[in-house]
């Protein structure tokens, strides 16, 4: 009797666990830099109805550290765009992968740490910013819009390292796009030199049609010094209220640390950017 039960199990299985169809929230490519002299990997969200609305052109996310946050800003968009009020328009992300994040995403070459200081016998590292940026913005941007159906608004998402790619870019190359969104960004690069500069960068520009929203882990740290928050307080509170025409959003999390503030500020980036 315990055999035939046996024998009858299994001939079930085939009935109850038959395979539907997968679960794919996207697709891996890869292209080849001349900028950079590299291939680099980028992953590709296409929203829900993207075959099946042929007429509609969509925004396209360009997400920083996409290998850590690609799967989180996936469900992200996924609610914000199905939701009653719908935050954001149902939008193509591309998440971009890392090779070397200090040489990257750092606009200047630095030996300075967290704290402000350079020990002895430091070497600068970084400073690759703006060929990055071009690789962004001329080489994958080119492809993205030449495969998919774009409609000319370009968001860009940064946490930390990638964060301060963000600030740079919206500083120094606003025109480029027309969302940004930082997250804790590392501010504390080069002893602060982008934070002081800010300033001289946003007078006199207009920045009319531009967005920009800053996430901060307010969380106090006891293992370091870090001049960290007082770089990002010096910009919230003194330089970009001066912004002329800028849609600026801003919130602090105290419960958050560097390492657990990228997915609750996102989140509350794109609900302040795009609320009705």
């Amino acid at each position: 009797m315990i055999r035939i039960h046996i024998f009858l199990v299994f001939l079930l299985l085939p009935l109850t666990m038959r395979s539907q169809e997968d679960i794919c929230i996207g697709k891996k490519y890869s292209l080849y830099s001349t900028v950079l002299q590299e291939e680099r990997n980028y992953w590709i969200h296409l929203p829900d109805n993207y075959e099946g609305d042929t007429a509609q052109r969509y925004q396209v996310i360009y997400l920083l550290d996409g290998d850590s946050f690609f799967h989180s800003v996936v469900g992200i968009s996924q609610t914000f765009t199905t939701v009653k009020g719908k935050h954001l328009p149902p939008s193509i992300i591309v998440g971009v992968l890392n090779v070397d994040r200090t040489r990257d995403l750092t606009p200047t070459a630095s030996a300075a740490g967290r704290d402000g200081k350079i020990t002895p016998g430091s070497l600068p590292q970084g400073g690759g910013s703006e060929s990055f940026s071009r690789f962004l913005t001329e080489e994958l941007r080119g492809v993205i819009d030449s495969s998919y159906r774009t409609n000319g608004q370009n968001m860009l998402i940064g946490h930390s390292y990638s964060g301060l790619f963000t600030l740079n870019t919206f500083l120094r190359h606003t025109e480029l796009f027309d969302t940004y969104l930082a997250i804790d960004p590392s501010l504390w690069w080069d002893q602060g030199k982008l934070s002081q500069e800010a300033a001289s960068l946003i007078e006199g520009k207009d920045f009319a049609g531009k967005s920009l929203y800053i996430g901060v882990a307010s969380k106090k740290r006891t293992d370091r010094v870090d001049i960290h928050l007082n770089k990002v307080n010096h910009l919230l509170q003194e330089i970009l209220p001066q912004a002329e025409n800028l849609r600026f959003f801003s919130k602090s999390f105290p419960e958050e640390n560097h390492g657990t503030v990228a997915i609750p500020g996102i989140y509350d980036g794109i609900k302040q950017l795009f609320g009705k």
